[in-house]
């Protein structure tokens, strides 16, 4: 009979809890005395061989011995696990990963995401936390690696993020490397404590040492980078950790101010001290305004509202304000109203105007018409008015409003000069609350729709008499009609839009219906009539519900392309695809697209670092300079390094992406005879003792001989060799 311990060649120390992809670590002490404590924290005792663990997701089962080692037993014998780590630190890179995660929470940071299986990688090789939106990124680096790869990564990861920190596990070999270029490693580790493991940090100095701290220790810098309580002795300029106030109450920023770039009106004093006075005052600012390059450029004679601002200030003391979009805000007056006219007979005028705009719309409606700009502004508008579309906006708004539920915008019975929508119907229906930079289809639709439901809603009511007028003597009191009994004119009317409605449905325009039944259940009184209106809505609701998971699924699509091939396409595609997506987006709730969302918050930082990026003419510009601080440094017959070249030439280069150092690379040697080695190769690493890391790529782009990477050293030094021998 075989011993006791080989009864299970699975027995394992870890496991995970839930279920069998969770990534929740426990870890079974092999005493028993701990065996209880164990029980008593997992009482649920639901424990599988878990995927993340490399296991094959089986029911895992506590074992408790008094004469040998506790450990986990695998419940079902079916299939033989391939699990191929087992003992007690077979599941740290869960325990590493989950403890950074919650470090990051505390320290403040959102979108906090632990990756297990990064691509490219197998669990526990690697374990990346996403934050910051995915543009920051702390590495932990568990399997071993060359150095050669580890600076390919590294320089791939340094181009797809803003922030990037690395670990290294007790297993990789790179602490050192990571020590001569930074002048400080991090490292990490876990030890057993009780029935858990308990993740430490490292610092790791040129001395060699080590100095071990708990990860809650730690602060993370307002740079992105991992401060441990040694670096924070060890640098005397490094701030200490903010206090729990401090964080809670950010300083205050003072903004120097432009001279005339503020003026202040109505000062209303509201308080006094020995020292100071306390005013309220109206505030104009003179200041510099970024926008997004795919918002409408704007108008200076309307008045607009920045949205999702920031304010800082440039180096000439101007405020700038950075924005993502901006709503045009109505004015109280026209911008081009004359300003000589006093402020109560430009007011009536304005009122009379918009009176005879209103009652003109409303006849057209009532007689199923439509009315050019050129004949409204001949029957409503006084000759001398001059009508901009900022005016034309003016006016408009004050007809359309108050929006409320089931009013048709009368400005859809205005046709512009190509028949289509006038000029100003996009910026009506956005002031009036529909979606910006709405498509020209959309627009197209919306104004069809709204001439249907403005010829209907007057339609309806044409059978009500006109209201009696100021002059009694013109017309007598007439009895009255049966056509002018409220019952029947609701009926009338409800039978209208319920006819509208049905057509609606059968065309399978649900938005019109959705807007169509406010109305009919206002106007719904019978029983009859109540279920038709709610089987409106039934179908409303259900249609909605399948447009719904039609745009999710859309949207899947798009992010799905984004990320499959979005490293491949050229940056205005990359833009489209984004916005296409960006759009589907915003229509669905946040909880139904909670990853979709992320990946496009993700690509569009991508998108914004690529559009950063240098272009052709500032390449050129960049390698003229840099060949002629090459040329005197093979004159000097001597080496440099980018942050020498960064200072000498004046230019920032060492803050550039590796493809455009590259770039800069081939436009300084590409005039450089084939028969003379390359002014590349005088660029070292940080050392000065390597060649840089983008020499052989260089040598690629430029159609030169390009070893292979063991012999790469030995070519680089015949270069320098050449360049001290004045070739």
């Amino acid at each position: 009979m075989p011993p006791l311990e080989e009864e299970d060649t699975r027995k394992v120390q870890t496991a995970v809890s839930g279920h069998a992809h969770s990534d929740v670590p426990v870890f079974l002490p092999t005493d028993a005395d701990d065996y209880d404590e164990f029980i008593r924290l997992h009482p649920q005792r639901a424990f599988y061989c878990g995927t993340l663990l490399g296991g094959c997701g089986n029911r895992l089962s506590p074992k408790q011995y008094r004469d040998r080692k506790c450990h986990f037993a695998h419940v079902s014998a079916a299939e033989r696990c391939q699990r191929a780590e087992r003992d007690e630190a077979s599941a740290d890179h869960l325990y590493i990963g989950r403890a950074l995660a919650a470090w990051l929470k505390n320290q403040g940071q959102r979108g906090v995401q632990p990756v297990y299986k990064p691509k490219m990688h197998e669990v526990r090789e690697v374990v990346d936390v996403l934050y910051g939106g995915g543009s920051r990124l702390l590495r932990v680096q568990l399997a071993r690696r060359s150095k050669r790869e580890w600076e390919e990564a590294d320089a791939e990861l340094q181009a797809r993020r803003s922030g990037l920190d690395w670990f290294m596990g007790p297993d990789s070999l790179l602490a050192n490397w990571q020590v001569d270029r930074q002048g400080y490693a991090l490292r990490v580790q876990c030890r057993s404590v009780g029935a858990g493991r308990q993740v430490e940090v490292g610092t790791q100095f040129p001395d060699g040492s080590v100095e071990w701290t708990r990860l809650t220790e730690c602060t993370l810098a307002p740079d992105g980078r991992v401060l441990t309580p040694r670096l924070l002795r060890a640098k005397d300029d490094t701030p200490p950790p903010p206090s729990e106030a401090e964080q809670q109450a950010p300083p205050q920023v003072a903004l120097p101010i432009a001279p005339d770039s503020v003026t202040l009106h109505d000062a209303t004093l509201i308080g006094a001290t020995e020292a100071e006075h306390f005013y309220e005052v109206s505030v104009r600012v003179t200041a510099r305004l970024t926008l997004p390059s795919r918002t409408s450029f704007l108008d200076s004679r309307w008045t607009y509202q920045p949205i999702d601002a920031a304010l800082t200030a440039d180096d000439d003391g101007l405020w700038h304000i950075t924005a993502a979009s901006v709503r045009p805000v109505e004015v109280d007056h026209a911008p081009d109203t004359p300003t000589e006219l006093p402020s109560t007979e430009a007011r009536s005028h304005n009122e009379e105007t918009v009176a005879a705009l209103r009652e003109t719309l409303e006849d057209t409606a009532r007689n199923r018409g439509m009315v050019n700009m050129a004949t409204l502004r001949k029957r409503a508008l006084p000759p001398e008015d001059e009508l901009t579309i900022g005016r034309w906006l003016n006016l408009l708004l004050q007809i359309e409003r108050p929006r409320l539920s089931g009013k048709p915008v009368l400005s859809a019975l205005i046709k512009g000069p190509d028949g289509g929508p006038a000029p100003f119907f996009r910026d009506v229906l956005e002031h009036l609350g529909w979606e910006k930079n709405l498509s020209d289809t959309n627009v197209l639709a919306i104004w069809n729709r709204e001439i249907r439901r403005a010829h209907a809603a007057y339609r309806a009511t044409t059978s009500t008499p006109a209201p009696a007028p100021q002059e009694p003597e013109r017309r007598s009191p007439s009895p009255a009609k049966l056509s002018d009994s409220p019952a029947l004119r609701r009926r009338a009317a409800y039978d209208v839009l319920m006819d509208l409605a049905r057509e609606a449905q059968r065309a399978n325009d649900f938005t019109y219906v959705e807007q169509l039944t406010g109305d009919l259940e206002a106007l719904a009184v019978s029983t009859a009539e109540q279920q038709a209106v709610h089987e409106l809505t039934d179908w409303v609701t259900d249609q909605a519900a399948e447009e719904l998971y039609q745009d999710w699924e859309r949207l899947a699509a798009l992010t799905d392309r984004l990320n499959r091939e979005g490293d491949d396409l050229h940056l205005d595609q990359l833009r489209r695809l984004l916005h296409r997506a960006d759009k589907l987006a915003q229509s669905l709730a946040p909880e139904l697209a909670t990853d979709e969302r992320r990946d496009i918050a993700r690509w569009r930082e991508h998108v914004a670092r690529l559009a950063e990026r240098p272009t052709l003419s500032e390449i050129c510009r960049y390698a003229t300079a840099v060949r002629l601080a090459l040329r005197w440094a093979a004159r000097e017959r001597r080496t440099t390094t980018w942050s020498e070249l960064t200072q000498r030439v004046g230019a920032p280069l060492s803050g550039l992406h590796p493809d455009d150092k590259v770039s800069v690379l081939v436009e300084v040697d590409r005039e450089t005879p084939e028969d003379s080695p390359p002014l590349s190769a005088l660029i070292t690493a940080h050392d000065t003792r390597r060649p840089h890391p983008l020499y052989r790529q260089v040598l690629f782009n430029l159609d030169r001989l390009t070893p292979v990477p063991e012999a790469l050293y030995m070519h680089w030094r015949m270069a320098l060799r050449r360049h001290s021998e004045g070739l």
